[in-house]
């Protein structure tokens, strides 16, 4: 937060660390506001933008909370865990509490954050657990600069490849 107005930033670079206990890295160029935040308050919040959220998630993104109030985009709830604002319209939000930040001289600096609290959506859940699929998150392409939404379910991880043969050399 900044003067206690909440800013969002729209987030590209961003991954899985660590399943147990669970942790997220964002990279953020180093000239945003929500670096500074982030540093003083030792926290962040990921919102997981649905298909609907899309302008508004590109406007936060194009402008600098620096220069532009972007805190009335969304409705805000603040967390529980650490008090981190959240966007209320986000199907899928987590309270991160920031656990080290890298520099690896670029322009961008890597945030590591615990997950100490996760929000879904009641929408969003199948048997008590986030639905990719009814989340339909927005994806960004760094390759072409473009927005995405997830297409159709594959097969379960570990398991599809468990009778794969892999060809023998010279055979194709």
């Amino acid at each position: 937060m900044n003067e206690e107005r909440p800013n969002y930033t729209t987030v590209a670079f961003c991954g899985v660390v660590e399943v147990q206990p669970p942790m997220l890295q964002i990279s953020l160029a180093k000239t945003r506001l929500s670096c500074n935040n982030i540093e003083e308050s030792g926290c962040f919040s990921i919102n997981v933008p649905s298909l609907d959220m899309l302008r508004g998630v590109d406007y936060m993104g194009i402008y600098s909370g620096k220069t532009t109030d972007k805190s009335e985009l969304f409705n805000t709830f603040m967390g529980e865990t650490v008090g981190v604002p959240m966007i209320s319209e986000a199907p899928l939000n987590m309270e991160c509490k920031l656990i080290e930040s890298f520099e690896f001289g670029g322009m961008h600096v890597t945030f590591v954050g615990e997950v100490v609290q996760t929000y879904c959506a009641e929408s969003c859940l199948v048997d008590g657990l986030p639905d990719i699929k009814k989340i339909s998150p927005v994806v960004f392409s760094v390759y072409d600069n473009s927005y995405w939404s997830i297409g159709m379910h594959l097969g379960k991880a570990w398991n599809i490849g468990v009778k794969y043969t892999p060809p023998r050399e010279g055979t194709e």
